[in-house]
């Protein structure tokens, strides 16, 4: 007899726990398949955030998830963003009347490379307001405003962060 036939595993229960771990390894293996298959069926998100022509919208329905109301919304021509296909102005807060807002102004481009060259060009004249953050989000450039200490605007950029915003 070698000594794999006269291991006590191999002894007791006629090889049962080596079918065990064959059965459980395979589940395993499984699992983490239909895990990157739901992960890579997000569709129009990314882990970076919505793309295409609904991303505006997209943001703004994850800002109203978020507990979130939008008081006010502007869809304008951003004059900082000379490249974006589109731009929107939203007046966030937890409730419109007398409470405490944050101004939230997204661009969207057409390519990261335009995006992520507005990042940058915003992103150097509001280093110096405290209260203000600059993140990419999917195709969208989103810079937050709001005061010193604004629970608002901490928010938003808590759930931008939570969505993988950069």
């Amino acid at each position: 007899m070698s000594v794999i036939e006269t291991h006590p595993r191999r002894t007791k229960g006629g090889g049962f726990g080596d079918v065990v771990l064959i059965v459980l390894l395979v589940g395993m293996a499984l699992a983490v398949v239909v895990t990157v298959v739901v992960i890579a069926a997000g569709g129009n998100r990314s882990p970076q955030g919505p793309r295409g022509a609904g991303a505006l919208d997209a943001l703004q329905a994850d800002i109203t998830a978020a507990g979130l109301v939008v008081c006010s919304r502007t869809d304008l021509p951003d004059p900082r963003a000379t490249d974006a296909v589109a731009a929107r102005t939203l007046v966030v807060a937890v409730r419109c009347r007398g409470g405490e807002t944050a101004t939230v102004q997204a661009d969207a481009f057409a390519d990261d490379a335009d995006r992520d060259a507005a990042a940058r060009s915003v992103e150097g004249p509001e280093r110096t307001r405290t209260s203000t953050t600059v993140r990419t989000y999917g195709d969208l450039v989103v810079v937050v405003g709001g005061g010193a200490e604004d629970v608002v605007a901490d928010r938003i950029d808590a759930m931008l962060l939570a969505k993988g915003a950069r």
